[in-house]
């Protein structure tokens, strides 16, 4: 109702677009064990309503694990194994940046257990991010999209407090960022490097952290790109699935 009455005493136009963007990734570890040998990842996120540069919607992520048995080698999905986040995001695009706050409802539950509620937390999140353009020409181009990389970065606070809303994890808040670093593009290829980093502040003053680093080649189309990458975890101590030390070939599809 107030974005309506809004619309209408202003110039901005209001729409309800409906539109979604997201990816499907699975990723295979070169050292497998119980934990892990494949991880599959999918996430939608889909804008409901748009209002001038200002923008309402959720999304849902779903992570899903893969091991192999301790005494057979076969493979097996991880008991242990489901990792969801449901996410609602308010966001305002201001000078090709876009500013948002969002919310995560991050759970990771016991499949087929008598306590299938393992862990979940929720948190508030502020967060900000650019926009950039690479340019796609027969030949080849370095540095297509400019001397300023693709970046994303968001702080989190896990409030409320409470049974109802925390369990089993120990963080306070936390710092995120992520750099999407275009080096070269040909034709319809680019190719380029990603660092990720998550930072954890725990309840009794302590911290953990997990960085990692990834190569890729990304086929761009039309309808989505197809990105093929290896992926290291240089350094990981959070305690959830820690990943030290592991690295992955994955594939990509976005929309």
């Amino acid at each position: 109702m107030v974005l309506l009455i809004l619309a209408l005493t202003s110039g901005w136009s209001l729409s309800f677009p409906g539109s979604n963007n997201g990816f499907l990734e699975p990723r295979l570890f070169f050292q497998p064990d119980e934990d892990q040998f494949i991880y599959t990842e999918i996430q939608d996120q889909v804008t409901i309503v748009k209002y001038g540069p200002v923008t309402f919607g959720v999304g849902l992520s779903v992570d899903t694990y893969m091991g192999t048995s301790s005494k057979e080698s076969d493979i097996a999905f991880n008991v242990y194994g489901g990792h969801w986040n449901i996410r609602g995001f308010f966001g305002v695009d201001y000078n090709n940046l876009l500013f948002s706050l969002f919310t995560d409802h991050e759970c990771f539950h016991n499949i087929d257990m008598a306590d299938t509620s393992g862990q979940y937390m929720n948190n508030l999140k502020l967060g900000v991010e650019n926009h950039i353009n690479v340019r796609m020409e027969d030949t080849a181009i370095f540095m297509p999209a400019g001397s300023i990389p693709n970046y994303k970065a968001s702080v989190g606070f896990y409030r409320p407090t409470g049974a109802t809303f925390q369990k089993g994890h120990i963080f306070d808040w936390s710092l995120h960022g992520n750099m999407d670093y275009p080096l070269l593009s040909a034709r319809e290829m680019i190719y380029g490097t990603i660092w990720r980093s998550d930072l954890y502040f725990h309840l009794d003053g302590g911290t953990s952290s997990r960085h990692s680093g990834e190569i890729y080649g990304r086929h761009h189309t039309d309808k989505g790109d197809i990105v093929i990458f290896f992926r290291h975890y240089l350094h990981d101590t959070q305690p959830i699935r820690s990943l030290k030390g592991e690295t992955c070939f994955g594939v990509r599809f976005e929309w």
